[in-house]
């Protein structure tokens, strides 16, 4: 049975999961994933600009497909109290994204705990504590937690709705099923589908029943976001309905501690394992695939392997062959936590983008003239509007301009590629002041300690316009 008060190692774990949050949102602070772009502007400019609505950030970048505002409205007003104070100790705005970022991680780590009580009731606490320690020493799972994906944003809903699915509470996992199909992620419906499957085969929920739930979450579901949505897009807009046919029917998303034997064991593992390896294989049938459109996926495949896990530890002392499985499932969890600090190290120089912004305020003195061109690449790797520190200068995201078109000599400053040829193309005009590096490639050698090694170059570079004899500029 679950306990009423934590214990001692529940809050040892809880503290282990959100220390690494913390840590991820701190390193990866600068990441700007393409489709991630849209809610952390969003969110920026519900927190800053509030009803002033002709200042936000889609209106003049609305991407590819429309996504929706549920996601960055929820993280908005969650975050608004911390950023609110954050305001009046006068911090600046890098600090409100960490807090944004950080609120999400704390969102998956919650939906995650929940996960593992019910895990504790139906399997013991060493499996849920092996699952907290698994879920925690593995860098992806942490890594995408507080990227503001819409993955990330269905994710505790998922997680929530799954642990539901377990409990056989399916008045709940089918209202939260029918919220993060429509209005976040509508091949969730793969996934969810197939434990809604599985139950009806099983007899456990009744067609009735069925329709019960899910006629009214779903009109509720879609009513939430084409209101919402429809508001903020200025038109008539279920975002995640045209997502759908965007990349499903135009297919155009490639362009861009208990005792149990070990019969018992595979069987209740089968329950878990056949929607989600389902879900998998019928998911690679897309031809764009990215690991975050799986990140569903992982806590149910860490549940099963946790417990695995527990099945060799509890029967450590039966055989040769349990200490040694034993002392594999304690050397793997090492290994995920060496992994996961190399990658987390890794990932801290992947984004100069947003090192480039941080370099261009250190730089100029505040009272300074600027106006900045902000290219493609850098704006996607680190660049957000929570970068832009200065109320008086000009930040400007056009895409449609070239190295050597006319317009480029209005920028006072540029913040770029480190392109050769592009900076050849703009000798004229402007200078490299500083270059920025970023990750190249990882070096292993035993002769050194650490004997990993991390090799950079430059990425981006922040141009300055050069002045005339006459002492203006160019």
């Amino acid at each position: 049975n679950p306990p009423h008060r934590l214990k001692n190692e529940d809050r040892q774990i809880i503290f282990v999961l959100l220390n690494q949050i913390l840590q991820l949102a701190l390193r990866i602070s600068f990441s700007v994933h393409i489709e991630e772009s849209f809610n952390l502007q969003a969110a920026h400019d519900l927190l800053y600009h509030r009803l002033d609505f002709d200042k936000y950030d889609h209106h003049e970048f609305p991407g590819v497909v429309p996504r929706t505002f549920l996601g960055p409205l929820f993280l908005s007003t969650l975050t608004s109290p911390v950023v609110f104070l954050s305001s009046l100790l006068d911090a600046p705005k890098f600090y409100t994204q960490l807090i944004v970022r950080a609120s999400l991680g704390v969102c998956v780590i919650g939906a995650l705990w929940h996960m593992q009580r019910e895990a504790r009731r139906q399997f013991g606490s060493t499996v849920a504590d092996l699952f907290c320690l698994i879920c925690a020493s593995q860098f992806h799972l942490m890594f995408y937690s507080t990227r503001t994906l819409p993955n990330v944003f269905a994710l505790p809903l998922v997680l929530i709705a799954f642990t539901s699915w377990m409990a056989q509470r399916y008045g709940r996992f089918i209202s939260l099923s029918a919220l993060v199909i429509i209005v976040f992620r509508s091949e969730l419906c793969i996934f969810m589908g197939l434990m809604l499957l599985m139950s009806l085969l099983s007899r456990k929920l009744g067609l009735l029943q069925l329709l019960k739930y899910t006629v009214p979450a779903g009109i509720l579901s879609l009513a939430l976001t084409v209101a919402v949505d429809t508001f903020f897009w200025r038109k008539l807009l279920w975002p995640e309905g045209q997502v759908l046919w965007y990349n499903t029917i135009l297919n155009k998303s490639s362009n861009w501690g208990i005792s149990f034997d070990l019969f018992q064991h595979i069987l209740r593992m089968r329950a878990l394992l056949l929607p989600t390896v389902g879900f998998i294989l019928l998911y690679s049938l897309l031809p764009h695939k990215e690991l975050r459109f799986i990140i569903y996926t992982f806590p149910v495949l860490s549940l099963v392997a946790a417990r695995g896990c527990s099945f060799v530890l509890c029967n450590y002392q039966k055989s040769w062959i349990y200490k040694l499985g034993s002392a594999f499932v304690v050397g793997q969890l090492l290994a995920n936590t060496a992994y996961s600090g190399i990658c987390l190290y890794v990932s801290h120089h992947n984004y100069p983008g947003g090192r480039g912004m941080q370099e261009l305020h250190r730089l100029l003195p505040a009272s300074a003239d600027v106006f900045v061109h902000i290219d493609t690449y850098t704006a996607e790797t680190g660049v957000s509007r929570f970068l832009q520190l200065n109320k008086n200068w000009r930040y400007d995201k056009r895409e449609d301009l070239s190295p050597t078109s006319p317009a480029m000599q209005m920028y006072s400053h540029l913040l770029m590629e480190a392109n050769a040829t592009k900076i050849e193309l703009l000798q004229d005009t402007h200078q490299p002041l500083t270059f920025i590096e970023g990750y190249r490639n990882i070096a292993f050698s035993v002769f050194h300690f650490p004997p990993v090694r991390v090799h950079l170059e430059r990425k981006t570079v922040l141009m300055e316009r050069k002045a005339t004899k006459t002492g203006g500029l160019v």
